[in-house]
């Protein structure tokens, strides 16, 4: 499996659950935020957290060829797409604006995505994501969680990978914080590729890492 980073909450994910690749894509963002998406981008399947210039710009992204137009997801629920298994699961923010937080399986490996999660999660809303190896996490303050905040939500999942997302680059116009005050919570180490490569056996074992993406 390989995640990219494309600023926000916006990730590429691409696997092999079955056969051939399957590309996930989650929370795109529209050039209002001052950040522009790959031109490139394709997906068998595309998350929404919220309907937000943020996480909403669901058009942007084009089908393959397999799938001409991408499955969307903006909502609660169980759906599965050529193998990969989506659940949503609804969780309010903090003013009550609706947002959705994720659960993705593919390849053996459980991904939670905290959109742009600004509040404690519920007991039922950890019980729901269940077991989870990797942890996509907004980190920034302002609009979703501060690094205390961040570091809380990792103690309540207890991932064995923790990936920053919601945070300080330039040209972005939201006001959100830099990755490095995360980094003083929990250690960081800042991938070499804009690439993640992530197995079910190379996962950490022992204590959770965190690994910081460049922006591709």
């Amino acid at each position: 499996m390989q995640i990219s980073w494309h600023g926000l909450g916006a990730f590429s994910i691409t696997g092999k659950p079955v056969a051939g690749d399957v590309t996930l894509i989650t929370d795109p963002f529209d050039n209002s935020v001052g950040l522009r998406l790959p031109k490139t981008l394709t997906a068998s399947v595309v998350t929404s957290s919220m309907d937000s210039e943020v996480a909403n710009n669901l058009g942007f992204i084009d089908g393959t060829e397999e799938k001409k137009k991408p499955f969307l997801v903006t909502h609660a629920g169980e759906f599965e797409v050529q193998g990969i298994f989506v659940t949503g699961i609804n969780a309010p923010l903090k003013d009550k604006t609706p947002h959705t937080i994720y659960r993705y399986d593919l390849e053996g490996v459980s991904i939670a995505n905290l959109g742009a999660m600004n509040r404690k999660l519920l007991e039922k809303e950890v019980a729901a994501l269940g077991n989870i190896d990797v942890l996509i996490l907004p980190v920034g303050g302002g609009v979703v969680y501060d690094e205390e905040e961040a570091s809380e939500a990792v103690n309540q999942i207890e991932p064995r990978l923790v990936i920053p997302s919601y945070y300080n680059v330039p040209g972005l116009k939201l006001n959100l914080k830099d990755v490095e005050l995360f980094c003083k919570e929990l250690a960081c180490v800042r991938e070499d590729s804009n690439k993640l490569k992530i197995t079910k056996a190379g996962l950490p074992q022992d204590e959770v890492e965190v690994a910081v993406i460049g922006r591709t």
